[in-house]
C-alpha cells in the first residue's frame, strides 16, 4: 500500500488533472455508448446529481471523494471491477 501511496504523492498536479479529464471522458463514453442515455440532464433524473455536477465531473472540472466514487459507480452501473480494482457490494 506504502508503494501506491508515494505514487500518488509523486504525481504532478498536471497529471493527476489528466487523469480526472480521462475518467470524466470514460464516464460520459459509458454513458453514451453503455447505458445509451445521450442527454445528461435526462440521466440526472435517474441518480443522486444534479445535471452541473455530472457535468463538472464528466469533464474533470471535480477532484471527487471516496464516497462520491461510490456513488458514480451506482449512478452509472459500473461493476466494482471496472475501476479499482478489488471487490465490494454496493
Amino acid at each position: 500500500m506504502k508503494h501506491a501511496h508515494n505514487f500518488i504523492v509523486s504525481m504532478s498536479k498536471k497529471s493527476k488533472q489528466a487523469i480526472l479529464e480521462d475518467f470524466g471522458a470514460f464516464l460520459k463514453k459509458h454513458r453514451e455508448d453503455v447505458l445509451k442515455e445521450k442527454n445528461l440532464l435526462q440521466f440526472s433524473y435517474s441518480t443522486n446529481f444534479d445535471n452541473s455536477k455530472l457535468a463538472k465531473i464528466e469533464k474533470g472540472e471535480v477532484d471527487i471523494r471516496f464516497k462520491t466514487l461510490l456513488e458514480i459507480f451506482q449512478a452509472y452501473k459500473l461493476s466494482d471491477t471496472n475501476i479499482i480494482g478489488f471487490k465490494f457490494k454496493l
